[in-house]
């Protein structure tokens, strides 16, 4: 199957074409892509047999543009114009221990390369710039059954972030693992126990990212994953969507990572092991631990100061996750309009009025706040106004 003209629509990457210092081949999910008719989601990564960075230089000269090497493994990008590609050594892996990091070569052959990775339709290859594909494992005809199949049966025990990424895959595509390699996943699914906090919490925070995040999170739920290292993928079913929704028609600028920790159930101490930053890690779990007893605090909150007060002594990730788990009036107003309000004056106009720096100066301007909020003040000169009284009494 020859993709020559297909490469030659892709508007970044048809530059680099013309001027290929030798044979290479595009890999990864820009193939997938292409043969599914989708625009390619990610960078282009290419992939040379022999010295990939002394490649990438080469490359870099003849686009005049610039070159950054990245490891000892030879990966290097070409940045030219206002695009890049992500050129590497072809090489193949050993895994020492199930779980472990592998021990990297260099490879013989593009296909020794596509050997070592995932699925089979990630392990195909177009050569550059002739357009031949390069599909040793009937990745193409994988993609066209609508499967996610391993390449091995060892694959799952090798790297078991391998069943992330599988359901990952069957959510983004619409896709579903083969019978084989579904089995696979069953059977593998203890070996995620020996990864390190650090790498699940990257696969997870990748499916996060995902639009069909929650199905692929059902799924690790369904093959096991989740149970191994003590967690609830999907606690409540929409939640994930909820939050997302809520992020998104406030402008709370969550990132997906932030929004999908708060959907999942994960006990005490977990999101620590996870690696994740202590600030973050905290104002999850005060949520999850504080969402329900706010929404009956707020039941009798009776003025918008009162709504206000009750939700600002908890966490900031807590009012989210309590108007996500159930809908409430006074937390819609609160993020429609209420965490907005601020005072026009401040501790230096306060100083001007005579008042000493002092706990009474905090206390003046909650006051003042309290006020606002209520309608009582609006505008500097009304809270000015208003400040003299409270200095005063």
């Amino acid at each position: 199957m020859n993709l020559r003209d297909e490469l030659r629509a892709l508007e970044r990457l048809a530059p680099v074409l013309d001027v290929l210092p030798g044979p290479a081949y595009l890999v990864g999910g820009s193939v997938r892509d292409l043969l599914l008719g989708r625009p390619p989601s990610f960078d282009f990564d290419v992939a040379v047999v022999g010295d990939g960075e002394r490649y990438a230089r080469e490359l870099s000269e003849r686009l005049a543009g610039r070159v950054t090497a990245h490891d000892r493994f030879g990966t290097a990008t070409v940045y030219y114009g206002d695009a890049h590609v992500d050129i590497a050594t072809a090489r193949v892996e050993t895994y020492p221990a199930p779980a472990a990091l592998p021990e990297v070569a260099p490879a013989a052959a593009i296909e020794d390369d596509l050997r070592r990775r995932d699925f089979t339709i990630n392990a195909m290859a177009i050569a550059l710039p002739d357009g031949e594909l390069i599909d040793p494992f009937n990745g193409r005809v994988h993609l066209q059954d609508e499967l996610v199949r391993v390449l091995h049966e060892s694959s799952f025990e090798d790297d078991p972030t391998r069943l992330f990424r599988a359901v990952r895959y069957e959510a983004r595509l619409g896709f579903r693992m083969d019978p084989k390699t579904e089995t696979l996943a069953f059977m593998a699914a203890p070996q995620v126990a020996r990864l390190s906090g650090a790498r699940v919490r990257e696969e997870l925070y990748a499916i996060f990212a995902e639009d069909r995040a929650e199905r692929a999170l059902a799924r690790l739920d369904a093959l096991g994953a989740a149970a191994v290292i003590g967690m609830r993928f999907v606690p409540r079913p929409g939640l994930l969507t909820r939050l997302r929704e809520l992020s998104q028609r406030y402008a709370l600028g969550l990132p997906s990572w932030h929004i999908g920790l708060l959907a999942i159930d994960a006990p005490p101490g977990k999101l620590d092991e996870l690696k994740v930053q202590g600030r973050v890690a905290r104002s999850v779990e005060d949520a999850d631990r504080e969402a329900q007893s706010l929404r009956e605090r707020l039941t009798g909150a009776q003025t918008r100061a009162e709504i206000v007060e009750e939700i600002e002594r908890v966490g900031t990730d807590t009012p989210l996750l309590a108007l996500a788990l159930a809908d409430d009036p006074k937390l819609h107003e609160y993020f429609e309009r209420l965490r907005s309000v601020r005072l026009e004056v401040d501790g230096d106009d306060l100083a001007a009025l005579g008042l000493a720096e002092s706990p009474r100066v905090g206390e003046v301007l909650a006051e003042l706040r309290r006020q606002k909020l209520n309608g009582k003040v609006d505008g500097r000169a009304e809270e000015l106004a208003a400040a003299r009284e409270l200095i005063a009494d």
